[in-house]
């Protein structure tokens, strides 16, 4: 059983990298200055997290669940992207801009968490 685990977040892992990676360059192609391939990417993210993890457990095998959650969304959104990021833009545009997109993702990624949330609850009473 433990090799279908690790099959599901493995596998998860792979499409949710190969994702943010592609959504990231689509959005930045618009050249907005905070980042906001990775901004939107983790904001998309902490949605989806949000949101089926408030739906109820029975709705999805565990399998499913660590697959996504653990594997595809765990790598989709990623921490290390978003300091790194932060970073970048510390170096290239100083301390406002950095402080800027670090106050913006905490804030949307709140947010978003707490949207997903409502949704789903409301979706789960009918």
């Amino acid at each position: 059983m433990m090799e279908m685990v690790y099959l599901a977040v493995g596998c998860g892992g792979v499409i949710g990298a190969v994702f943010r990676f592609l959504l990231d360059g689509l959005i930045s192609r618009t050249a907005l200055p905070l980042s906001s391939g990775i901004l939107f990417v983790n904001m998309i993210g902490c949605f989806i997290i949000g949101f089926t993890l408030s739906l109820n457990p029975n709705r999805f095998s565990s399998l499913f669940k660590l697959g996504f959650v653990t594997g595809f969304l765990g790598s989709f959104t990623t921490f290390s992207s978003f300091s790194v990021k932060t970073i970048e833009l510390f170096l290239k545009w100083g301390i406002q801009p950095s402080i800027v997109y670090l106050a913006l993702t905490i804030i949307a990624g709140y947010g978003s968490v707490k949207i997903g949330r409502v949704i789903a609850l409301k979706i789960e009473k009918g």
